[in-house]
């Protein structure tokens, strides 16, 4: 076998300039958006059905897969709703303004997105809550005395609190269902948030980025934001910009970025909060995407890092990394030859190794491995080629990343109380799931724990009210696989 692109689809014709959105990629099909128009394919990249939209998607679009709905953000600040059995609108939500830039987040039936206008003074922009079942709007929210637009950033919840930030510097905390803000903290008033946030659960904390180079890591209490800890990405530049979106994994964390005019990708110590090493690229060549991490199965520790960079021909870049590792240079890994421009997309992986992109030509490929007599056409793809088995972990913040299906969650939860104890009890997913219990206290932080056999689990009763909810697992060809949460149950 040799690499190479297995094929490649061109919305537009060549020479010209046309996005598409990150892919979401299901069991059977992959789902891309381009101009107004929604496309089904299937894993041979010929188009099955598609879809004529109510409006354009912008300069990127990031959809979001729950169940068998696709929530697409559009331009003028509209999300719809796809069914993808039926391929039909089941809704559009009201008018916020503006550009959609921003991720989606979804949590319990509800939708966090944002938007962005551009003017002569910068950028203004509303953060918003909808239903998923119907699309109507629960809250809005607008600063207006520090006006700023979400330009690539996005909302993320954790401990059922919703943090969002964006182009006026200022992290906020809010409440999922209600205009009401827990509390906001001013990051920076030098520089613009244009990447998202990302949790990590070894450090317990948020991590976000602003295009100055500078990370933060952030701590939250009580629905405070209690402590933010920042450091540099590459030190002694006076010449950088980051919009990438940090991935955080095994105690580092990796973001792309540009400095001193060559493209790099920074690898942090998470708790440290200290540069490790900076991955030197391109001259000019931005890496705006978040990286893609894979350990391609490796029992060593070592980890493959995929990134695109912003400049032609447009192509897809690597460097492998491990926990002793300590410096590093971005390799080449495809180039196309045909189908050159510059590139915003993140790469995004399937879940037999193939790495799926677009550049700003309009083009999609999917790259992996081919036959040693299959023609790849004017595109040439460098060693190591994505691997041909099933990714034992892949990371990437900025977009879905694995194409399984998820097993089903636990159902029909039922909860016995005793003057001193509560029994919970549940159904799982299926005969090989596992179940992991997250419990809290009132305001106390979640604890979990995980049950490998039993469907049942004895916490103690106190006078603070009790919430819980579960999720399953299940380990396919060594690979462990998550479902859904359930929704969270309030035990008093």
């Amino acid at each position: 076998e040799q690499s190479g692109a297995i094929w490649s689809h061109s919305f537009l014709n060549a020479g010209t300039t046309s996005y598409n959105s990150i892919p979401i990629l299901t069991e059977n099909c992959i789902y891309l958006v381009n101009t107004n128009i929604l496309y089904e394919m299937n894993y041979q990249g010929h188009i099955q059905r598609q879809i004529t939209l109510p409006a354009k998607m912008n300069s990127v679009c990031y959809m979001l897969l729950e169940k068998n709905h696709l929530y697409i953000p559009l331009n003028s600040g509209i999300m719809i709703c796809v069914n993808i059995n039926s391929m039909t609108l089941e809704w559009q939500s009201t008018s916020v303004g503006g550009q959609s830039l921003s991720t989606v987040f979804y949590h319990n039936g509800y939708l966090y997105a944002a938007s962005t206008t551009v003017t002569n003074r910068g950028t203004t922009g509303v953060f918003y809550c909808l239903n998923a079942t119907n699309g109507s709007t629960v809250w809005t929210y607008e600063d207006t005395e520090h006006p700023g637009g979400y330009y690539w950033s996005g909302g993320i919840v954790h401990d059922d609190i919703l943090y969002f930030s964006g182009d006026n510097g200022i992290l906020v905390s809010h409440s999922l269902l209600t205009d009401e803000v827990y509390d906001t903290y001013l990051l920076t008033d030098k520089a613009k948030i244009r990447a998202g946030i990302t949790y990590d659960a070894q450090t317990n904390s948020l991590y976000t980025v602003s295009n100055d180079g500078i990370l933060y890591r952030i701590t939250v209490s009580n629905k405070k934001i209690s402590q933010v800890t920042s450091t540099v990405l590459v030190e002694n530049t006076d010449n950088i910009n980051c919009t990438s979106t940090p991935t955080v994994y095994n105690g580092r964390i990796y973001i792309g970025c540009i400095a001193n005019r060559l493209g790099m990708v920074a690898v942090i110590d998470a708790k440290k909060m200290k540069t490790i090493y900076n991955v030197q690229g391109f001259a000019n060549a931005e890496i705006k995407s978040s990286p893609l991490l894979s350990t391609r199965g490796e029992s060593s520790g070592t980890v493959y890092v995929y990134v695109s960079a912003n400049a032609f021909p447009g192509g897809v870049y690597y460097f492998t990394d491990s926990p002793t590792t300590t410096s590093g240079t971005l390799q080449t890994l495809f180039t196309p030859t045909t189908a050159q421009q510059f590139c915003l997309s993140s790469i995004t992986a399937g879940s037999d190794g193939t790495l799926y992109y677009s550049n700003d030509s309009g083009t999609f490929f999917a790259i992996g491995k081919t036959s040693a007599n299959t023609n790849t056409g004017n595109n040439s793809i460098a060693q190591p080629s994505p691997s041909s088995t099933p990714l034992e972990t892949v990371k990437s913040s900025a977009q879905s990343v694995v194409s399984v299906k998820k097993p089903k969650k636990p159902t029909k939860v039922r909860s016995k109380k005793g003057r001193k104890k509560i029994q919970i009890s549940w159904e799982k997913g299926s005969k090989k799931s596992q179940t992991i219990l997250y419990w809290k206290y009132g305001s106390g932080k979640w604890s979990k724990k995980l049950i490998k056999k039993r469907c049942s689990i004895t916490l103690v009763r106190k006078k603070k009210k009790l919430r819980i909810r579960l999720r399953s697992r299940e380990k396919r060809k060594g690979t462990w696989y998550y479902s859904n949460y359930t929704k969270t149950f309030l035990l008093k």
